[in-house]
């Protein structure tokens, strides 16, 4: 069969039958944000494994990191440079040694650090999902190779869904007007069940992930 006679036939079947696409079903409509938003979260991230402690000073939100490196053993963590401003989470983890110096061995140095600290842009409340904007001082290992990693959620990043992020990639774009070289969406710590639908943490990312929410203005 000639190549004309192919086309000739795909086309008469389509006049045939025409392809209808219905309208995709109409979106529901984002629950508002309210008083009790942190709830919510909590209540979403619970079944994921990820527990959502909640600070309303930075003191107290130290004192959770601090908390949390000794639960999980860390010895040696990294951390965002660019820190929401008030928190000094180099005195809350002064018992460890610290990886800021990452230069282009970024990925090496990483994989032998106990815990990542990092926090979120956008806290989608539907889902759980923390999104995490990399740029200059935000390396994205940082929340990828440590075994564990702690996020720390402002009040502000609160949103209800994933209508948020084109606001947030335009609000991140540089002076070209290009986005962000790279946005994640961390859903709960890393899992598989690709053998045997058996579950396994830790095997692409992070096995152990905890969210610090601070409750006040930033």
């Amino acid at each position: 069969m000639s190549r004309q006679q192919i086309l000739d036939t795909l086309r008469a079947g389509l006049a045939a039958a025409p392809l209808v696409v219905p309208a995709p079903p109409a979106r529901p409509a984002s629950l508002p944000m309210g008083a009790d938003a942190w709830a919510r979260l909590a209540e979403v991230l619970a079944p994921l494994d990820v527990r959502l402690r909640l600070a309303a000073t930075p003191a107290e939100a130290a004192q959770h990191v601090a908390d949390i490196a000794r639960e999980r053993a860390a010895t040696s963590y990294t951390r965002w440079d660019d820190m929401p401003p008030g928190l000094d989470m180099d005195d809350a983890l002064a018992g460890l040694s610290r990886v800021s110096d990452l230069g282009g061995g970024c990925c090496h140095a990483l994989a032998h650090v106990d815990l990542g600290l990092t926090f979120a842009h956008a806290a989608l409340i539907d889902s759980g999902s923390l999104v995490l904007v990399a740029g200059r001082g935000r390396p994205r290992a940082a929340s990828l190779l440590p075994p564990t990693h702690v996020c720390l959620v402002p009040r502000s990043a609160l949103a209800p869904d994933v209508s948020a992020l084109p606001g947030l990639l335009r609000g991140h774009a540089d002076t070209a007007g290009l986005p962000p070289s790279c946005l994640n969406l961390v859903t709960g710590p890393s899992s598989t069940a690709d053998i045997e639908l058996v579950l396994v943490r830790g095997v692409h990312g992070p096995g152990a992930l905890d969210v610090v929410g601070l409750d006040w203005d930033i």
